[in-house]
């Protein structure tokens, strides 16, 4: 287990901070997300947040008072971000990496969520895993989002930082085992919103067509590119046919974000791919 150290007395946060295991040095910052509305210390390399961080937080169609279990949580940005949104929840956070689970705990007391969101270092494909919040165990769940690693760890340079590795590349049957995961913990009409590359489509379809219904949104970088990343949302049992949307661009010509777009990821807006219009005002 990596000894992490921090002052959580600090009043300068937005220096660097550095992470000390043996002769490993690990060095983060502070980002602001939401219009400044929560706070995240993340690791300089490893994994960092981004807008598809916010987008697939904003994806996820959560009610008050909801059980939601994030796979693969990192430094848990998307857990604090839809924990600050929408109220009640209980929220659980799993993630293999014990540098940034570490992380992710200090996150959710320096976000003040430490009553809606608890964090597990486990792996979620570990046989006989239990899930508590509160103390509470739960056996299912009303929803549960992800954001897979991206790409086979066969195919691509791999990246030099550790966190970065666990990130954003794995083995291909990765994604299939955290899906069959997630159907045995879904509730009935539950759902799994993940945000992932395009080039996955056929795995995830694959595996979770024969459970329910999928909605894809495709995400288009600029104006007449193709579609790169995809939100999917699967609802347990549904019988409704797959449906892929109208994509969403994400940049202006200028580089600047699209105006529906800005509104997700200044927290004044959030998305229901159920909708004819995708984003509402919150």
């Amino acid at each position: 287990m990596y000894k992490l150290f921090f002052d959580i007395n600090k009043q300068v946060l937005d220096n660097d901070l550095m992470i000390k295991e043996k002769e490993k040095v690990y060095q983060t910052s502070y980002d602001k997300f939401l219009n400044g509305s929560i706070l995240v210390e993340q690791l300089i390399q490893g994994g960092r947040s981004g807008s598809d961080t916010i987008l697939l937080s904003a994806s996820v169609p959560a009610k008050p008072g909801e059980t939601i279990l994030e796979i693969g949580t990192g430094n848990g940005t998307a857990a604090i971000a839809l924990a600050k949104q929408i109220i009640n929840l209980r929220i659980l956070a799993i993630d293999i990496d014990p540098i940034n689970l570490d992380i992710a705990k200090r996150n959710v007391i320096l976000n003040k969520l430490s009553e809606n969101i608890q964090t597990l270092n486990e792996d979620i494909l570990k046989k006989d895993i239990k899930f508590n919040i509160n103390q509470e165990e739960i056996k299912s769940f009303d929803h549960i989002f992800m954001n897979p690693p991206y790409f086979d760890i066969n195919k691509i340079v791999i990246p030099r930082s550790d966190q970065n590795k666990i990130a954003k590349s794995a083995n291909f049957n990765l994604i299939d085992g955290w899906l069959d995961i997630s159907i045995k913990l879904l509730k009935r009409n539950g759902t799994i919103t993940i945000i992932n590359k395009v080039s996955n489509l056929d795995q995830i379809m694959r595996k979770l067509s024969k459970y329910g219904s999928l909605i894809i949104l495709p995400l288009v970088a600029h104006q007449n590119k193709e579609a790169d990343r995809m939100i999917i949302n699967f609802k347990m049992g549904s019988k409704s046919n797959t449906r892929i949307l109208n994509a969403v661009i994400l940049h202006e010509e200028g580089g600047e974000y699209s105006n529906d777009v800005e509104e997700v990821l200044r927290g004044r807006a959030r998305i229901d791919i159920n909708k004819s219009k995708y984003f509402y005002q919150i």
